[in-house]
């Protein structure tokens, strides 16, 4: 597998090594290339820049995938996220001739796609790998026509183990996510803004950094906001928030979201790709701020409401799990080889 992995914080590194861990389980033997700090067995590390860490990924990885490859007799290479490892990926299955297959996760779709050049590598990723997994429906639809194979639609899962339910006094909204444009935290502090102006005090929490972390700083002076950075065990203080909020747009699923979910913490969530799968049938999903601020502050103010709200987000987190999504993996494993 290729794409980041722990340390790293993120749905991708979260996606692989559950999948990597329940794979194990079913007598696969994974080995994985990452750019992240890793010295877990197994995982292949590459040193890079700052700077063009994706070009630098590309060159180092190649050789080092090869490598991997050659050492551990690896029969199929599973690419993460259409964009350097995806590249890396084709790459490495053209020179070694092993199989491949790609996994898209959600902005590499909504946000890149879209972009002059990064549109253009995504798109000639999309064409060059004769299967896809999608992790939603949504995302599967999206790129159907831009690939000449099968696309396949399987959904990540949730640690139960990490995210469940916590009986303690819940205190708190919170926002979790990368602190970046795609993730659009802007919008979460004039929420928090709007609901002190309607006299709502409830403190207020942001898990994740980023380069918009000092200018949400800077705009928020005084609205009680608790910027907790990039946190391992968010589950800690995911637990104990009373509701939990998504202000992004382009989300392909919204890996935080599920694990709200599974807390029995209710998601409150513009509308994107990703809370309409998974929130959509709940009355959870909004189309604008003003709606956003209206349907929060009525879960704060009633906790019947709260209560309702955590009892459906928890039965529906129940139907997605890391096992379920190894398993729709190896199947499509198998496939190729048939």
């Amino acid at each position: 597998m290729i794409g980041e992995y722990p340390p790293k914080i993120g749905g991708i590194s979260t996606h692989i090594s559950q999948l990597k861990k329940e794979l194990n389980k079913l007598d696969q033997d994974v080995f994985v290339l990452t750019y992240s700090n890793c010295l877990e067995e197994k995982v292949y590390s590459t040193r890079l820049p700052k700077k063009f860490r994706g070009i630098f990924f590309i060159i180092f990885g190649f050789f080092k995938g090869i490598n991997i490859i050659r050492k551990n007799k690896i029969d199929l290479i599973h690419a993460h996220f259409a964009t350097t490892s995806g590249l890396l990926g084709l790459f490495l299955s053209v020179i070694t001739r092993k199989k491949r297959i790609l996994t898209v996760h959600g902005s590499d779709i909504n946000v890149y796609l879209n972009r002059r050049i990064m549109g253009q590598v995504v798109r000639l990723v999309l064409s060059k790998y004769p299967v896809i997994i999608a992790v939603s429906p949504n995302l599967a639809e999206k790129i159907t026509h831009f690939g000449k194979g099968d696309v396949i639609s399987i959904p990540n899962g949730v640690d139960n183990l990490r995210f469940f339910p916590n009986v303690s006094e819940k205190k708190g909204i919170g926002f979790i996510g990368a602190l970046v444009n795609e993730k659009n935290p802007r919008d979460f502090v004039e929420l928090i803004r709007e609901l002190r102006q309607k006299g709502i005090v409830e403190p207020a929490f942001i898990i994740g950094g980023g380069y918009l972390r000092k200018e949400l700083e800077d705009t928020s002076d005084g609205l009680n906001i608790n910027y907790l950075g990039e946190i391992i065990n968010a589950e800690k203080y995911l637990k104990k928030f009373k509701v939990v909020v998504s202000t992004s747009k382009t989300e392909g699923f919204g890996l935080s979201i599920l694990e709200a979910m599974a807390c029995g913490v209710p998601v409150v969530s513009l509308l994107s790709p990703g809370s309409k799968y998974l929130l959509g049938d709940l009355n959870l999903v909004v189309q604008d701020k003003n709606q956003l601020a209206g349907l929060v502050a009525k879960i704060i103010i009633n906790p019947k409401l709260r209560l309702e709200l955590s009892n459906k987000v928890l039965e529906k987190s129940k139907l997605f799990s890391w096992e379920k999504c190894a398993e729709e993996t190896l199947d499509v494993y198998k496939n190729l080889f048939e």
